[in-house]
Parts: C-alpha cells; sequence; structure tokens
C-alpha cells in the first residue's frame, strides 16, 4: 500500500488527508486518514520536505469521501 497527501473536499472545507492507495496504481483508492494531516518533521529540513509534499497536493484532482469505498 502506498500513499500521499490529497485535498479533500469534506463537509464544505478544503482539508489535506494522507490518502492510502492498493499497489502502484494511485487510481486504486484504498482509504483516507480520520483527521486531516498537518505539517511536521524531526528537523527543519525534514519540515521543509514535508510541505513540499503539501503543495505537491494542489497538483491533483480534490477528492471527495464519496471517491472511497470505505
Amino acid at each position: 500500500m502506498t500513499w500521499q497527501y490529497r485535498v479533500m473536499n469534506i463537509n464544505g472545507q478544503h482539508v489535506i488527508h494522507e490518502v492510502y492507495y492498493c499497489g502502484e496504481d494511485s487510481s486504486l483508492l484504498k482509504g483516507y486518514s480520520a483527521n486531516p494531516a498537518y505539517p511536521r518533521g524531526d528537523s527543519l529540513e525534514n519540515l521543509v520536505l514535508d510541505l513540499s509534499l503539501y503543495k505537491d497536493a494542489l497538483d491533483f484532482p480534490v477528492l471527495t469521501p464519496d471517491d472511497f469505498s470505505r
């Protein structure tokens, strides 16, 4: 299973969640984190890398809970 940050529209708000996929095919949505993700890192360099992944999430279509078969 793989994951990436994705923007989701939940109850009219755009938030970033960790989204999980089956296998290497990012079109096979498996699930998403129960709570929105927040930037973090054990060093400033790691925080910068994490923020870069957040920025990458903006390049993909916005998801909704209906996109998942929970």
